[in-house]
């Protein structure tokens, strides 16, 4: 690893993503940065504001791909900015953001990227993830930004719809096409084509660096995009909703983060799938044909896979966390604007990318 430019930390790893396709936050915050001078601000004493984002090949899916992101984390106010399928867009991003007088170190892989408005201490290659140990305020905390593999995408099965399975393996006859058999919906079927992704295992390499970590005397942030839904959201509550087909299912990756105590950021400030499901893809991007944001056009495919979380015994406490982007989705191959309790506000300027972001803010404790 080394230090070029605008503070860009290099790193190396292979691109997970290549193929696959808010905040509405207390007091309206993304409104009022967006009207905010450009001159750049520093963190206020104690606070950490968190985005994740899938940025979307790099940025390069919609015209001024950088300078949309770029935008974005000035207007949110961002402090630290968790980045999948960034490529080489993480090193550019942090060089416009310079340019804009605000200085972000960058930790950048072939995938994953970390951008800070807090000094890097060190970073390291994870893998599926690039973590970045910062000083926040003579404070340690380790930003973790991960994008886990695409494929054997189980949560399509019960949608009727094949994984993405590679060959030779279950249901890889059928690749991303409809199923027809029509949707898998017992739940054994799922969980064993999921665990076969890998990312479970990706997880559980994640908890023991982050156990390290921890012991070391930081706080642990981790965030980005699973292509996994929460073992908190397909509940029996939502058994019969988003073409779940009676599916109940403790979704495996989640599910060992919170056995190890990290807490799932907007699911602990809205517990319900129900009435905030939260959905982070596919977002309804205006300025992409809907044939480019879906996967399965037949369905109803929303899911909440973009996520933030804390770790356990963090001395981090959660004051904001909602959902930044395009309020509709896409659902059956149509545009449809959300109508759930979600905390939610769309941001005013183009969207870079086929997901929705999460961002959320805390207090150092």
């Amino acid at each position: 690893m080394h230090t070029i430019g605008v503070m860009v930390t290099m790193t190396s790893s292979m691109t997970r993503r290549d193929a696959m396709k808010l905040f509405g936050a207390a007091g309206g915050a993304l409104a009022a940065a967006t009207a905010m001078p450009s001159a750049a601000a520093a963190p206020a004493a104690g606070e950490i504001r968190v985005l994740a984002i899938n940025i979307w090949m790099g940025a390069s899916k919609i015209a001024d791909g950088i300078g949309l992101v770029t935008d974005l984390i000035i207007d949110t106010r961002a402090s630290v900015v968790l980045l999948s399928e960034a490529n080489k867009a993480t090193a550019q991003i942090a060089a416009a953001l310079a340019k804009k007088g605000h200085k972000f170190e960058a930790v950048t892989s072939e995938d994953t990227g970390v951008l800070s408005a807090f000094p890097v201490e060190q970073s390291a290659d994870q893998g599926w993830m690039v973590k970045a140990r910062l000083n926040v305020d003579g404070r340690r905390v380790t930003a973790y930004a991960a994008h886990l593999e695409y494929r054997w995408y189980a949560t399509y099965l019960p949608r009727g719809y094949g994984a993405g399975v590679p060959v030779p393996g279950e249901f890889s006859e059928f690749g991303w096409k409809k199923l027809p058999g029509g949707p898998v919906t017992d739940p054994a079927t799922v969980r064993r084509v999921n665990l076969a992704s890998g990312r479970p295992e990706a997880i559980s390499a994640f908890i023991e660096d982050a156990k390290a970590e921890a012991a070391a005397g930081s706080s642990v942030l981790m965030g980005g995009d699973f292509n996994e839904p929460s073992a908190l959201d397909w509940t029996q509550a939502a058994a019969n909703l988003f073409d779940h087909n009676g599916v109940v299912l403790p979704w495996e990756s989640t599910r060992r983060l919170q056995q190890a105590g990290f807490v799932d950021a907007y699911r602990s400030r809205y517990p319900d799938p129900v009435t905030h499901p939260g959905f982070t893809w596919p977002a309804s991007n205006p300025d992409a044909r809907v044939d480019q944001l879906t996967w399965a056009p037949e369905s109803d495919e929303r899911d909440r896979i973009d996520y933030i979380f804390a770790g356990p015994g963090a001395a981090l406490r959660l004051s904001e966390v909602g959902i930044v982007g395009p309020r509709g989705s896409i659902v059956r191959n149509t545009r449809q604007d959300e109508n759930t309790e979600d905390n939610f506000l769309a941001t005013p300027r183009k969207w870079v990318t086929d997901h929705k972001a999460v961002l959320a803010t805390y207090q150092l404790t």
